[in-house]
């Protein structure tokens, strides 16, 4: 029995060298990853996701905390779409109170992307140091705080933001 784990080891060991697995004498590799963002479309660096956004997704932070995020479809986690000048409804109503909440911008929360929204979105966007195009695409939305809820309070607004 001895013999043949060891011949097993003995097949293994060079097989997991070359796939990546870790063995218990290897030690730890520091992996690189170069991320290039998505080439940049006409209307500006968010262009590329041009799917609007119809709905949005509860994230939840921890315990009963939780965020309205724009997204393709209710509660479908989908964030690859675009809020943009124009667009109304969930959408637009859940980013507007986050730019309110969050970072002060004063905005009517009416539904409606308007000028007013897009120089919101235009601020917010110089203050996180994302691309400045006035869209609340992915690279936006995943850079922005978001308004937080309580659901243990009947979804009440907290006070406070976070990301997701």
């Amino acid at each position: 029995m001895r013999r043949v784990t060891m011949a097993l080891l003995g097949l293994l060991a060079p097989a997991m060298l070359f796939t990546g697995v870790a063995t218990a004498a290897a030690a730890p590799e520091k992996v690189v990853v170069a991320v290039q963002e998505a080439p940049v479309a006409a209307g500006g660096p968010e262009a590329v996701a041009e799917a609007a956004c119809t709905s949005y997704t509860n994230v939840y932070v921890g315990g009963t905390y939780y965020l309205h995020v724009p997204s393709l479809g209710t509660d479908s986690w989908n964030f690859n779409c675009v809020v943009v000048r124009g667009h109304k409804g969930w959408p637009v109503l859940v980013l507007q109170e986050s730019l309110n909440a969050c970072y002060g911008q004063g905005l009517v929360e009416d539904g409606d992307f308007g000028g007013n929204t897009e120089r919101a979105v235009r601020n917010v966007q110089a203050i996180i140091g994302v691309p400045v195009d006035g869209r609340a695409g992915p690279i936006t939305r995943k850079a922005m705080l978001w308004q937080a809820y309580d659901h243990g309070n009947g979804g009440a607004h907290t006070g406070w933001c976070t990301h997701y």
